[in-house]
């Protein structure tokens, strides 16, 4: 086993998580150099209790497995991480056992190469200047409006003369947008996040919300968040209430849109980073990716009642976009897995039953990160978001920034 490497992972892995974890993670390491496989195992086991999706803890259970004679069950969980990571490697002497058997090897050769083959099944539908760091879109008759990350700009495409301005820049990165109940108006969140231009170290994570008129970008309403935050996603619901994530701290905020206020926030206690946020079609369930544990689902009548969807075959980490098709389908775009990719999950009453790939290892060096479903047009998402090209002290590459372009499924 790969010590150096697999400590490094969980390092930078951990980053912020409980104390607990990291220490069953050593005491398992220690066991396994004991070369007492069993208590190596359980405390992996032990370990995943608090963070179901750990990559490095999930690989070392694989290998815990194998070394106590359970090829089937290692043979199961390493097909699980390669949906994730089709390059992972596990020539190694604790995989002897495992790869001895011809099956094993073979179907997990196979595996790899189903997950890391390209497929497109999506087309542009139209694409703005590489000036721009596109975050997510939302369409509002023949207009599509997209935010800008590094300028903080509201950017207004047309979809019918294919030409764009700029409506109004604020004063932060721009990330979610999403139609306000008039079709003059939309809410726009801002944050003050390290790869904006004019980024400031003592403002860091101060966010609004802004509802702004498309007509001649002025702002109707200015919501300030109380406490760090960078809210990826919103939602508004049939109630004129807004619900927005929070990936600073795993919060829900709510917002009253014929206020303008902020009305409350809600922690979700279990949750590590959430992103996308969608509703069901009955206005009464949230549907919520978090980045690292997977989905969730919500009761608007009361936010306790909630439950997270079991995936065994495939792993739901590094899902950012999230939107709801209908009742037994999902769509999410995972950009934290190798290759990025565009997912559409079918679920049942508590698990996902069936993931089909969408769109996978496109050619663009960009990042999915979100988008919006429209019965009329289709699913339409930001393809290839900027995010890859900053340096460490987030100062852009420009070089390398690439013609932002917004595909679509049509009909999906």
């Amino acid at each position: 086993m790969k010590f150096k490497i697999l400590i490094f992972f969980l390092l930078v892995t951990l980053t912020g998580y409980t104390q607990s974890l990291n220490e069953l993670y050593k005491k398992s390491i220690e066991a396994y150099k004991d070369k007492n496989f069993e208590a190596f195992e359980k405390l992996n086991l032990k370990a995943l209790e608090l963070h179901p999706s750990q990559p490095t803890i999930l690989f070392n259970l694989a290998a815990s497995y194998t070394l106590n004679g359970k090829n089937e069950q290692a043979f199961e969980l390493l097909s699980t991480l390669l949906s994730w990571n089709s390059e992972l490697k596990f020539e190694d002497e604790d995989f002897k056992s495992l790869l001895a058997e011809k099956r094993f090897a073979n179907d997990l050769k196979k595996k790899a190469s189903f997950f890391s083959t390209q497929k497109e099944s999506s087309s542009v539908l139209f694409e703005i200047s590489n000036k721009y760091h596109v975050e997510d879109i939302v369409v509002v008759e023949d207009m599509a409006y997209l935010t800008d990350v590094r300028n903080g700009f509201v950017i207004k495409y047309n979809l019918k003369t294919k030409k764009s301005e700029e409506l109004l820049s604020l004063a932060g990165a721009a990330f979610a947008i999403i139609k306000g109940v008039d079709k003059n108006s939309i809410w726009v969140s801002s944050s003050m996040f390290p790869n904006y231009s004019k980024y400031d170290k003592e403002q860091n994570n101060k966010s609004f919300v802004y509802k702004i008129n498309t007509q001649n970008g002025s702002v109707l309403a200015k919501i300030e968040i109380p406490e760090e935050a960078v809210i990826g996603s919103m939602v508004l619901a049939k109630n004129n209430k807004i619900y927005a994530t929070n990936s600073v701290s795993p919060k829900i905020f709510v917002i009253d849109a014929n206020k303008g206020v902020l009305e409350n926030s809600f922690e979700v206690k279990e949750a590590f980073n959430l992103q996308g946020i969608t509703l069901d079609h009955t206005h009464q369930h949230l549907f919520i990716a978090d980045y690292i544990k997977g989905i969730m689902k919500l009761s608007l009548a009361d936010f306790s009642d909630r439950m997270w969807y079991e995936s065994k075959s495939y792993l739901l980490k590094g899902i950012d976009g999230l939107n709801y098709i209908n009742d037994t389908t999902l769509v999410a775009i995972q950009n934290n897995s190798n290759p990025k990719k565009v997912i559409q999950l079918t679920i049942g009453v508590n698990k996902v039953t069936k993931v089909k790939i969408l769109d996978n290892a496109l050619s663009y060096k960009g990042e999915p990160t979100n988008g919006k479903f429209y019965k009329e047009m289709g699913y339409l998402y930001i393809s290839n978001s900027q995010w890859p090209f900053y340096d460490k002290k987030n100062i852009p590459l420009l070089d390398k920034w690439e013609p932002q372009r917004i595909r679509i499924f049509n009909p999906f």
